[in-house]
């Protein structure tokens, strides 16, 4: 099962995500150069506009950017500020500096973008680019749950079950627990993968459920999640949680390896040596009616 690997894709993930901005509506061809007098009686989303238009010059006109998207952060906008959170992180047309991208980025939370909490609670943990700071990290991760961002549970979660498979404070897997079924509760597809990986393996104090791990490992497996269905295929093998049923093992093993989970692809090599012709082709039958669908 994925542990440490799983946490780490997955906060490249949100991290992507969190950088990605869409580009605004009122860009121009020819992007004006800031001055304050340019931006007079301008919206923030047409100051925010501008800026874009400079980041798609080629090259970007970063400094251009930083002086729109500074003028538009000092009118109460998130975006704006979020994006030179990043600036300054990558030092992109400014040096880089680790304190003024957390200062913009928490303005970015401060205005309402809660989405940030995330950003800033893996900053101080990834220890990239600032020292460390578990405390202020679990800081952010709650603000974000503060505000019923359900991201931010699984975020924590996933922070307490990583430090539990490494020996560290077991307990703190219930909490997780919950956490989790609060954001499987609001929606959040990223918390079935953390429960159902806490029921398949029994972490810290939160025993091994198979039930439990069959159900959430279905769902998400059902959702399209290649690693679910790889684990789905091994339950099914197995019999856990589940009748056992080689041919939906052989189907699920098909559909997570066809997806490129280096996971789904062993099981199906494994499943290659254990079953016979026609079970696998019946399981692959069964996964080419399950993408028809």
């Amino acid at each position: 099962m994925l542990c440490a690997a799983g946490l780490k894709t997955l906060a490249g993930l949100v991290l992507t995500a969190l950088l990605y901005l869409p580009v605004g509506l009122w860009a121009q061809e020819s992007p004006k150069p800031w001055s304050e007098q340019a931006g007079d009686g301008m919206s923030v989303a047409q100051m925010e506009a501008e800026a874009q238009a400079h980041l798609q010059e080629t090259p970007p006109n970063y400094p251009q950017a930083h002086l729109w998207f500074e003028q538009a952060a000092n009118q109460g906008s998130p975006q704006a500020a979020a994006y030179l959170g990043w600036l300054y992180e990558h030092g992109h047309g400014v040096e880089p500096d680790p304190s003024l991208a957390i200062a913009w980025y928490a303005q970015a939370v401060e205005t309402g973008a809660h989405r940030y909490t995330l950003h800033l609670g893996w900053m101080h943990l990834n220890g990239e680019l600032i020292p460390v700071d578990r405390v202020a990290s679990e800081a952010w991760f709650r603000r974000g749950i503060k505000a019923d961002y359900a991201p931010a549970r699984v975020a924590l979660a996933s922070v307490w079950i990583a430090d539990a498979t490494g020996g560290l404070e077991p307990h703190r897997t219930l909490e997780a627990e919950t956490l989790l079924h609060e954001a499987h509760e609001q929606g959040e597809p990223n918390a079935v993968y953390f429960l159902a990986r806490l029921y398949l393996e029994g972490i810290g104090d939160v025993e091994a459920d198979p039930d439990q791990a069959f159900h959430f490992t279905h769902q998400g497996a059902q959702a399209g999640h290649p690693t679910l269905q790889a684990w789905l295929s091994e339950l099914y093998l197995q019999g856990r949680g589940v009748e056992a049923n080689r041919v939906k093992a052989a189907k699920w093993a098909s559909l997570s390896a066809a997806a490129g989970d280096p996971v789904g692809t062993q099981m199906l090599q494994l499943l290659q040596h254990e079953l016979d012709a026609e079970v696998l082709e019946a399981g692959r039958e069964q996964a080419l009616a399950w993408l028809e669908n």
